[in-house]
């Protein structure tokens, strides 16, 4: 039976991912074997595979930690899935008892490939009415997005929302769901290349990251006031246009790092506005069992109603593994990457 495999011996580009026919594991206690049928991709598997994460895996690795499929074998202690069972793999990972994020689940598990071992509590059963696509495309987006910005951060106060990598899946998951809260969104992209896409998908107004008056076209759309909510992905060097806009007690949520080079931030502007800064990750979400229930059944909730649907860029097949990467580093996408088994 073919079981590909995907796994990287060295950190590098995306040449350095290779795929192998491997024996099929037996999942262990409290474990559910999928037979994946899509994958969603996440700059997260880049930064793994550069060697750049927050934890570097053992080599040879495997890679992933999105996926929708069906289950093929439960474990032992497993009772709320059953063979048949049409999922979705939710990303996680694994922690000490001093909160610092291990090694341990990077080393253990992975996606990337024509079968996947994952524990049970990541799972959640695939809305009906979804692709397998879809259903691979939507949890990292969305649960990363409830936890940063509905979970404790007083949403239904907030007006007007700022998201940077406007054009990426977790941007235009955040998108969606500040607009169930009625909330104006201002989508940030490196330029005004894909302007028309991203207001034909839903954002009221679009600005370029790398325009020079950018701080004063974000006063001019908000009426000289700022922003009260931000969705950043970007940090580095332009972290510190964020806190000149943003409003007094508004709130900065960052997840993730695109820019790698420092941020000259004074503390004067954050303790006159009272800025409320907030450094966010899914698996903060996915670590405890009742925020994670709550944030899965929303999510849940909301892809019933049709108030979020999944948009996919482009689909690759397994094979294609290599230019799937290849894609997602170009940064041309608009919504998220999947790959089919």
């Amino acid at each position: 039976m073919k079981n590909r495999i995907v796994r990287f011996s060295k950190f590098g580009g995306p040449e350095v991912l290779s795929i192998s026919n491997e024996e099929i594991k037996e999942p262990g206690e409290n474990e559910v074997r999928i037979k994946v049928k899509a994958l969603g991709l996440n700059q997260a598997e880049v930064m793994l595979r550069e060697g750049r994460y927050v934890g570097k895996p053992d080599l040879p690795s495997r890679i992933g930690i999105e996926a929708s499929g069906i289950v093929d074998t439960i474990g032992k202690n497993v009772t709320d899935y059953k063979e048949d069972d049409e999922v979705c793999a939710i990303p996680f990972l694994s922690w000490n008892n001093n909160d610092f994020w291990t090694n341990d689940s990077i080393n253990r598990y992975g996606t990337y490939g024509d079968s996947a071992i994952v524990p049970d509590w990541t799972l959640t059963k695939k809305i009906s009415h979804q692709t397998f696509e879809e259903a691979a495309a939507a949890w990292c987006q969305y649960l990363t997005a409830w936890g940063g910005l509905v979970y404790n951060s007083d949403i239904k106060e907030r007006k007007c929302c700022l998201i940077t990598g406007a054009s990426s899946s977790a941007a235009i998951g955040a998108m969606q769901i500040v607009k169930i809260f009625g909330l104006k969104t201002i989508g940030v992209s490196r330029t005004l290349k894909k302007e028309t896409e991203l207001k034909s998908i839903g954002y009221d107004e679009v600005l370029a990251l790398e325009d020079e008056n950018f701080e004063k076209n974000i006063l001019d759309v908000t009426h000289g006031v700022g922003f009260d909510l931000s969705y950043d992905c970007v940090g580095g060097s332009h972290f510190v246009k964020l806190v000149n806009t943003v409003k007094a007690r508004g709130l900065i949520v960052n997840y993730g790092n695109l820019n790698l080079d420092y941020s000259k931030i004074y503390t004067l502007p954050l303790l006159g506005k009272r800025i409320h800064l907030r450094f966010h990750s899914i698996f903060d979400t996915m670590r405890f069992k009742d925020q994670r229930k709550e944030g899965v059944d929303w999510v849940n909730d909301q892809m019933n109603k049709g108030n979020l649907k999944p948009i996919i860029s482009k689909t690759f097949d397994l094979d294609e593994i290599v230019e799937a990467h290849k894609y997602i580093g170009e940064g041309n996408q608009l919504g998220k990457t999947v790959v089919i088994t």
